[in-house]
């Protein structure tokens, strides 16, 4: 088996078996905890500036992180209220449950990026492409919009679901 197979195949693998085990607890309630959901933003923040300021981008850059960040941010809104959250009637913690429309918008967004992008990187003189950095910078913008819009909407919607009542579906 030749490398480029294998680094073909062996990525599409791995998140073949994630998805699956992820599909399997699809019903399960998990805990949402609101006083969290600023980590994975700030992470993201810092991940994406240090990106940008290591390898400043170019103004097609900017514009790409720009879209992306606004793409990723109506899909992360999306996604967020495709999520049902409730309350443990015993308990009383707060708990998230992935939807399977909230699932596939994930499967649809894997596929979409495979198809629109087969193969960024090097050309065959081992030089990164330029296309590639601008897609680069648009999926860094895609990820931080997308991450920061599901939790900001996670933790509004958090605020509003009662303590008393039955769970609240995604709207």
């Amino acid at each position: 088996m030749n490398p480029g197979t294998v680094q073909t195949w062996l990525p599409l693998l791995v998140i073949g078996v994630v998805l699956a085990l992820r599909w399997r607890n699809l019903a399960r309630p998990r805990p949402l905890r609101p006083g969290r959901l600023w980590i994975a933003p700030l992470v993201m923040t810092l991940v994406v500036g240090l990106g940008v300021f290591t390898m400043p981008v170019s103004t097609y850059g900017l514009l790409a992180v720009a879209g992306g960040f606004a793409l990723g941010g109506v899909i992360g809104w999306r996604r967020a209220h495709l999520l049902h959250l409730s309350r443990d009637p015993q308990t009383g913690e707060l708990q998230m449950r992935q939807t399977p429309a909230a699932f596939v918008l994930i499967i649809a967004l894997l596929v979409v990026k495979r198809v629109l992008v087969p193969h960024p990187g090097a050309d065959a003189t081992g030089h990164i492409a330029p296309q590639a950095l601008i897609v680069t910078d648009a999926l860094m913008g895609f990820a931080l919009g997308m991450i920061l819009a599901t939790n900001l909407t996670l933790w509004l919607r958090a605020r509003d679901v009662p303590h008393h009542e039955a769970p609240l579906a995604g709207e």
